[in-house]
């Protein structure tokens, strides 16, 4: 979202299926807490997250530059 955006500051919330509702203020904050919700639900270990979000900063990147000229 950074990426098609051009920015990283956005206000905007999301609710559970649970009907929790979380807000956020940057999509790196959203980034964040989707690590951390699967770190301490046990499905992966942090390193694991940090290295799949560097992942896909690099698959957005490459998907502005190719697919959204």
């Amino acid at each position: 979202m950074r990426h098609f955006y051009r920015r990283d500051a956005a206000t905007f919330s999301g609710t559970t299926p649970g009907g929790v509702t979380r807000q956020f203020t940057s999509f790196s904050q959203l980034r964040d807490d989707i690590v951390d919700a699967r770190v301490w639900s046990g499905i992966h270990f942090r390193f694991a997250d940090e290295e799949g979000a560097k992942i896909g900063r690099k698959v957005a990147h490459w998907g502005n530059r190719h697919a959204f000229r």
